[in-house]
């Protein structure tokens, strides 16, 4: 690895993080650059880009911005054990793309066995849920994590596990993509976007989300602190009610769909 500092531009094209992305990780204290010089460039180190490999690891299976920060911080905290369980979980992603490969060229030769167990995402799910447990149990705040999985209890008991896992992490993904323009106004065009995709995803996969629906969802996020807790753990400050003005200007927008 290169030994000298890297700066912000070289880090994006290394890792593929926007610079916007690692000015709030610096912003929020998850992540900041050992050096800053007097010009107020900031500079990353070996041992920084280390700590963000660990982020992006938790991030692979998860966590949010700020379990993460709360475990990395713990004066407990075992980097190699994390390493060792993390690998366990790529090793069970490697199997399922292997048993793909070999069933589609099983298909190529003119194979005709019908096989699904290729494509279960089970054992991967199950493995990511145990080291989240673990992990929380060992370094974490136990009692917000058990708030989070009881967040949106009555909806997740209507899908089934993978369902349930694809609309957390299309959730938190959405959410921590909003938490990035926080500092920006509600009705700014990427905001505005972001709103919509996830009008756009409520309508696809639960109920017609219409103006009236969203809007009702937007005062539910600011009044029912289930809700509440889930969406401001992405962000840094009140992200539920930025997200609620978000809508109420979205909603009032004779051109928005």
């Amino acid at each position: 690895m290169n030994k000298q500092p890297r700066t912000v531009h070289e880090v994006v094209d290394l890792t593929g993080i926007t610079a916007r992305t690692l000015h709030y990780y610096d912003q929020i204290g998850l992540f900041k650059p050992s050096i800053v010089t007097e010009a107020k460039y900031r500079l990353y180190t070996e041992s920084d880009l280390c700590r963000l490999q660990e982020i992006l690891f938790f991030r692979e299976v998860g966590f949010s911005l700020k379990e993460i920060k709360q475990l990395l911080a713990s004066p407990d905290y075992n980097r190699q054990e994390v390493l060792k369980k993390h690998i366990c979980i790529l090793e069970a992603q490697r199997d399922r793309i292997n048993a793909l490969i070999k069933l589609v060229e099983a298909e190529i030769r003119g194979g005709s066995t019908l096989s699904f167990e290729a494509f279960s995402n089970s054992k991967i799910a199950r493995l990511q849920t145990q080291f989240r447990e673990e992990m929380i149990e060992r370094w974490g705040n136990t009692d917000s994590f058990r708030e989070y999985e009881e967040t949106f209890s009555t909806q997740a008991r209507k899908l089934q596990n993978e369902q349930l896992d694809a609309f957390y992490s299309f959730a938190q993904e959405l959410f921590e993509r909003l938490a990035l323009y926080e500092d920006c106004s509600p009705g700014c065009m990427e905001v505005q976007q972001i709103v919509k995709e996830w009008q756009q995803y409520i309508s696809e996969h639960f109920y017609n989300c219409d103006k009236q629906m969203l809007i009702n969802l937007g005062n539910l996020y600011v009044t029912d602190k289930r809700f509440s807790n889930f969406i401001n753990r992405n962000g840094s400050g009140d992200l539920a009610a930025f997200l609620n003005e978000a809508i109420s200007i979205l909603c009032n927008n004779p051109n928005a769909i």
